[in-house]
Protein backbone atom coordinates (compact mmCIF):
# COMPACT_ATOMS: atom_id res chain seq x y z
CA UNK A 1 0.00 0.00 0.00
CA UNK A 2 1.17 3.28 -0.55
CA UNK A 3 0.87 5.72 2.00
CA UNK A 4 1.45 9.52 1.56
CA UNK A 5 0.32 10.89 4.97
CA UNK A 6 3.54 11.22 6.43
CA UNK A 7 4.73 13.32 3.62
CA UNK A 8 5.01 16.88 3.08
CA UNK A 9 1.88 18.23 0.96
CA UNK A 10 1.17 21.00 -0.96
CA UNK A 11 -2.16 22.37 -1.04
CA UNK A 12 -4.21 24.73 -3.77
CA UNK A 13 -7.57 25.65 -3.13
CA UNK A 14 -10.06 27.06 -6.10
CA UNK A 15 -13.29 28.30 -4.90
CA UNK A 16 -14.68 28.72 -9.09
CA UNK A 17 -17.32 30.94 -9.38
CA UNK A 18 -19.12 30.19 -13.23
CA UNK A 19 -17.26 32.39 -15.13
CA UNK A 20 -14.09 30.76 -14.08
CA UNK A 21 -15.35 27.10 -14.49
CA UNK A 22 -12.66 25.84 -17.19
CA UNK A 23 -9.96 26.73 -14.55
CA UNK A 24 -10.63 23.97 -12.78
CA UNK A 25 -9.50 21.88 -15.40
CA UNK A 26 -7.25 23.87 -16.77
CA UNK A 27 -5.28 23.90 -13.42
CA UNK A 28 -5.85 20.46 -12.86
CA UNK A 29 -3.67 19.26 -16.59
CA UNK A 30 -1.37 22.43 -16.50
CA UNK A 31 -0.31 20.83 -12.80
CA UNK A 32 0.23 17.08 -13.95
CA UNK A 33 2.39 18.72 -16.96
CA UNK A 34 4.81 19.86 -14.83
CA UNK A 35 4.87 16.84 -11.99
CA UNK A 36 8.37 16.70 -12.80
CA UNK A 37 8.98 20.93 -10.81
CA UNK A 38 6.81 19.52 -7.82
CA UNK A 39 8.62 18.33 -4.49
CA UNK A 40 5.59 17.08 -3.03
CA UNK A 41 2.31 15.62 -3.98
CA UNK A 42 -0.25 18.18 -4.12
CA UNK A 43 -3.70 18.40 -2.95
CA UNK A 44 -5.98 20.16 -5.00
CA UNK A 45 -9.57 21.46 -3.92
CA UNK A 46 -12.03 23.33 -5.73
CA UNK A 47 -15.99 23.93 -5.64
CA UNK A 48 -18.04 25.32 -8.16
CA UNK A 49 -21.68 26.87 -7.99
CA UNK A 50 -24.76 24.96 -9.56
CA UNK A 51 -23.08 23.32 -12.63
CA UNK A 52 -23.14 20.37 -14.77
CA UNK A 53 -19.90 19.02 -15.80
CA UNK A 54 -19.91 16.91 -19.27
CA UNK A 55 -17.68 14.07 -20.41
CA UNK A 56 -16.47 13.87 -24.28
CA UNK A 57 -18.57 10.99 -24.16
CA UNK A 58 -21.82 13.28 -23.71
CA UNK A 59 -21.13 14.70 -27.50
CA UNK A 60 -22.43 11.94 -28.70
CA UNK A 61 -26.01 12.38 -27.14
CA UNK A 62 -28.49 12.36 -30.64
CA UNK A 63 -30.81 15.62 -29.29
CA UNK A 64 -28.05 17.76 -27.46
CA UNK A 65 -29.27 21.36 -27.75
CA UNK A 66 -32.29 19.67 -26.46
CA UNK A 67 -30.62 18.28 -23.59
CA UNK A 68 -28.35 21.65 -22.68
CA UNK A 69 -31.35 23.74 -23.19
CA UNK A 70 -33.22 21.93 -20.33
CA UNK A 71 -29.94 22.88 -18.16
CA UNK A 72 -30.23 26.16 -19.08
CA UNK A 73 -33.67 26.85 -18.79
CA UNK A 74 -33.19 25.58 -14.77
CA UNK A 75 -30.34 27.88 -14.80
CA UNK A 76 -28.20 25.49 -14.64
CA UNK A 77 -24.33 25.84 -16.04
CA UNK A 78 -22.34 23.86 -18.16
CA UNK A 79 -19.33 22.89 -19.47
CA UNK A 80 -17.59 20.05 -21.26
CA UNK A 81 -14.22 18.74 -19.70
CA UNK A 82 -11.43 17.20 -21.73
CA UNK A 83 -11.48 14.00 -20.46
CA UNK A 84 -13.65 10.55 -20.87
CA UNK A 85 -16.62 10.06 -18.39
CA UNK A 86 -19.92 11.35 -18.82
CA UNK A 87 -21.69 13.71 -16.54
CA UNK A 88 -22.22 15.17 -12.85
CA UNK A 89 -23.24 17.52 -10.56
CA UNK A 90 -21.22 20.08 -8.97
CA UNK A 91 -22.49 22.75 -6.92
CA UNK A 92 -22.44 24.33 -3.12
CA UNK A 93 -22.91 20.16 -1.51
CA UNK A 94 -20.00 18.59 -3.36
CA UNK A 95 -16.73 18.78 -3.09
CA UNK A 96 -13.87 18.53 -5.89
CA UNK A 97 -10.56 17.12 -4.45
CA UNK A 98 -7.56 15.71 -6.56
CA UNK A 99 -4.14 14.49 -5.72
CA UNK A 100 -0.99 14.83 -7.84
CA UNK A 101 1.83 12.07 -7.18
CA UNK A 102 4.60 12.99 -9.16
CA UNK A 103 6.37 9.15 -10.15
CA UNK A 104 10.03 11.09 -8.58
CA UNK A 105 8.51 11.51 -5.72
CA UNK A 106 6.66 8.15 -5.04
CA UNK A 107 9.69 6.31 -6.46
CA UNK A 108 8.02 4.21 -9.16
CA UNK A 109 4.81 4.55 -11.67
CA UNK A 110 1.91 3.70 -9.91
CA UNK A 111 -0.48 1.09 -11.49
CA UNK A 112 -4.46 2.47 -12.21
CA UNK A 113 -5.49 0.35 -9.48
CA UNK A 114 -2.72 1.34 -7.23
CA UNK A 115 -3.39 5.31 -7.33
CA UNK A 116 -6.93 4.87 -6.84
CA UNK A 117 -6.53 2.58 -3.97
CA UNK A 118 -4.46 5.91 -2.70
CA UNK A 119 -7.39 8.25 -2.80
CA UNK A 120 -9.75 5.41 -1.05
CA UNK A 121 -7.26 5.26 1.86
CA UNK A 122 -7.10 8.97 1.92
CA UNK A 123 -11.12 9.16 2.05
CA UNK A 124 -11.64 6.05 4.67
CA UNK A 125 -9.50 7.90 6.84
CA UNK A 126 -10.93 11.06 6.63
CA UNK A 127 -14.52 9.48 7.34
CA UNK A 128 -13.99 6.17 9.83
CA UNK A 129 -17.74 6.33 10.96
CA UNK A 130 -18.13 5.34 7.10
CA UNK A 131 -16.87 2.03 5.64
CA UNK A 132 -15.89 2.95 2.38
CA UNK A 133 -15.98 0.09 -0.80
CA UNK A 134 -14.97 0.58 -4.18
CA UNK A 135 -17.13 -1.11 -7.32
CA UNK A 136 -19.27 0.09 -9.95
CA UNK A 137 -22.70 1.46 -8.95
CA UNK A 138 -24.57 0.77 -12.02
CA UNK A 139 -27.23 2.75 -11.93
CA UNK A 140 -25.54 6.32 -10.48
CA UNK A 141 -24.45 8.92 -12.74
CA UNK A 142 -21.29 8.18 -14.80
CA UNK A 143 -20.69 5.09 -13.09
CA UNK A 144 -17.14 3.84 -12.75
CA UNK A 145 -15.24 0.96 -11.28
CA UNK A 146 -13.88 3.03 -8.91
CA UNK A 147 -17.51 4.36 -7.54
CA UNK A 148 -16.77 5.34 -3.80
CA UNK A 149 -20.28 3.74 -2.16
CA UNK A 150 -21.52 2.87 1.31
CA UNK A 151 -23.85 0.30 2.05
CA UNK A 152 -24.74 0.25 -1.76
CA UNK A 153 -25.17 4.00 -2.76
CA UNK A 154 -22.27 6.24 -4.38
CA UNK A 155 -21.02 9.35 -2.63
CA UNK A 156 -18.50 10.02 -5.09
CA UNK A 157 -16.79 9.29 -8.43
CA UNK A 158 -13.09 9.03 -9.02
CA UNK A 159 -10.86 9.36 -12.42
CA UNK A 160 -7.35 10.09 -13.14
CA UNK A 161 -4.80 11.29 -15.67
CA UNK A 162 -1.30 10.55 -15.97
CA UNK A 163 1.82 10.83 -18.01
CA UNK A 164 5.62 9.84 -17.61
CA UNK A 165 6.16 12.37 -14.89
CA UNK A 166 2.86 11.11 -12.44
CA UNK A 167 -0.60 10.77 -12.54
CA UNK A 168 -3.87 13.20 -10.84
CA UNK A 169 -6.63 11.08 -9.01
CA UNK A 170 -9.55 13.24 -9.14
CA UNK A 171 -12.69 12.94 -6.70
CA UNK A 172 -15.79 14.58 -6.68
CA UNK A 173 -17.79 13.65 -3.38
CA UNK A 174 -21.30 14.36 -2.34
CA UNK A 175 -20.47 16.27 1.17
CA UNK A 176 -24.10 17.43 1.88
CA UNK A 177 -27.62 18.80 -0.22
CA UNK A 178 -30.05 17.50 -2.55
CA UNK A 179 -28.48 14.39 -4.31
CA UNK A 180 -31.90 12.83 -4.88
CA UNK A 181 -32.55 16.01 -6.77
CA UNK A 182 -28.87 16.06 -8.17
CA UNK A 183 -29.68 12.86 -9.49
CA UNK A 184 -32.58 13.92 -10.92
CA UNK A 185 -31.51 16.39 -12.96
CA UNK A 186 -28.69 14.00 -14.85
CA UNK A 187 -31.67 11.65 -15.35
CA UNK A 188 -33.84 14.04 -17.21
CA UNK A 189 -30.78 15.29 -18.96
CA UNK A 190 -30.55 11.83 -20.45
CA UNK A 191 -34.00 11.55 -21.09
CA UNK A 192 -34.31 15.19 -22.99
CA UNK A 193 -31.06 13.93 -25.11
CA UNK A 194 -32.01 10.54 -26.24
CA UNK A 195 -36.20 11.21 -26.45
CA UNK A 196 -37.14 8.08 -28.44
CA UNK A 197 -34.05 7.10 -29.57
CA UNK A 198 -32.07 3.54 -28.98
CA UNK A 199 -29.33 4.12 -26.29
CA UNK A 200 -26.77 2.51 -28.47
CA UNK A 201 -23.87 4.47 -26.61
CA UNK A 202 -24.98 2.56 -23.17
CA UNK A 203 -25.62 6.60 -21.20
CA UNK A 204 -27.22 5.08 -17.37
CA UNK A 205 -29.55 4.51 -16.43
CA UNK A 206 -30.25 6.53 -13.58
CA UNK A 207 -31.71 5.75 -10.69
CA UNK A 208 -31.31 9.04 -8.45
CA UNK A 209 -32.18 7.11 -4.53
CA UNK A 210 -28.23 5.30 -5.89
CA UNK A 211 -26.69 7.87 -4.89
CA UNK A 212 -26.28 10.00 -1.16
CA UNK A 213 -24.57 12.21 0.56
CA UNK A 214 -21.62 11.62 3.63
CA UNK A 215 -23.82 14.34 5.83
CA UNK A 216 -26.86 11.88 5.59
CA UNK A 217 -24.99 9.05 6.29
CA UNK A 218 -23.23 10.42 9.45
CA UNK A 219 -26.41 11.69 10.29
CA UNK A 220 -25.26 15.08 11.19
CA UNK A 221 -24.31 18.16 10.20
CA UNK A 222 -21.14 18.20 7.27
CA UNK A 223 -19.84 21.44 5.58
CA UNK A 224 -17.68 21.46 2.89
CA UNK A 225 -15.13 23.37 4.92
CA UNK A 226 -15.63 20.36 8.27
CA UNK A 227 -14.98 17.49 4.90
CA UNK A 228 -11.92 19.62 3.44
CA UNK A 229 -10.38 20.23 7.01
CA UNK A 230 -10.86 15.71 7.94
CA UNK A 231 -8.96 15.26 4.39
CA UNK A 232 -6.59 18.26 5.14
CA UNK A 233 -6.32 16.44 8.92
CA UNK A 234 -4.93 13.00 6.99
CA UNK A 235 -1.53 14.45 5.98
CA UNK A 236 1.12 15.58 8.69
CA UNK A 237 2.67 18.17 6.87
CA UNK A 238 1.11 20.98 4.89
CA UNK A 239 2.07 24.05 3.02
CA UNK A 240 2.18 25.88 -0.24
CA UNK A 241 4.72 28.17 -0.35
CA UNK A 242 6.38 25.59 -3.20
CA UNK A 243 3.57 24.90 -4.99
CA UNK A 244 3.85 28.96 -5.13
CA UNK A 245 7.05 29.04 -6.74
CA UNK A 246 6.13 26.03 -9.38
CA UNK A 247 3.12 27.76 -10.31
CA UNK A 248 4.83 31.43 -11.12
CA UNK A 249 7.82 29.30 -13.53
CA UNK A 250 7.43 29.76 -17.03
CA UNK A 251 6.90 26.32 -17.81
CA UNK A 252 3.49 26.12 -16.00
CA UNK A 253 2.16 29.68 -17.35
CA UNK A 254 2.74 27.92 -20.88
CA UNK A 255 1.42 25.21 -19.98
CA UNK A 256 -1.60 26.80 -18.49
CA UNK A 257 -2.04 28.74 -21.73
CA UNK A 258 -1.86 25.99 -23.85
CA UNK A 259 -4.25 24.03 -21.65
CA UNK A 260 -6.65 26.96 -21.69
CA UNK A 261 -6.85 27.40 -25.37
CA UNK A 262 -7.45 23.16 -25.87
CA UNK A 263 -10.72 23.19 -23.34
CA UNK A 264 -11.98 26.96 -24.35
CA UNK A 265 -12.11 25.10 -27.80
CA UNK A 266 -14.13 22.16 -26.91
CA UNK A 267 -16.44 24.51 -25.53
CA UNK A 268 -16.57 26.00 -28.88
CA UNK A 269 -17.76 22.93 -30.41
CA UNK A 270 -20.27 22.54 -27.57
CA UNK A 271 -21.81 26.01 -28.31
CA UNK A 272 -22.53 24.90 -31.83
CA UNK A 273 -24.56 22.69 -30.80
CA UNK A 274 -26.52 24.92 -28.74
Amino acid sequence: MINIANQHVEIFCQPLKPENNLSSFTYTNALLQVSEQLISPVLHFWTLENTVILGLKDQRIPHLPTALNYLSAKGIHYFIRNSGGLAVASDSGILNFSIFLPWHIIGRELKIDEAYQVMTDVVSVAFPEITVKTGEITHSYCPGTFDLSVNGQKIGGMSQRRNKSGVVIMLYLSINGPQTLRGEIIRNFYSKGLQEEENRWHFPDIWPTAMTTIEELIGGSLSLNDAKQRLLNVFIDRGNQQLRQVMWSDNFIQYLGQESTTINRLQERLQREE
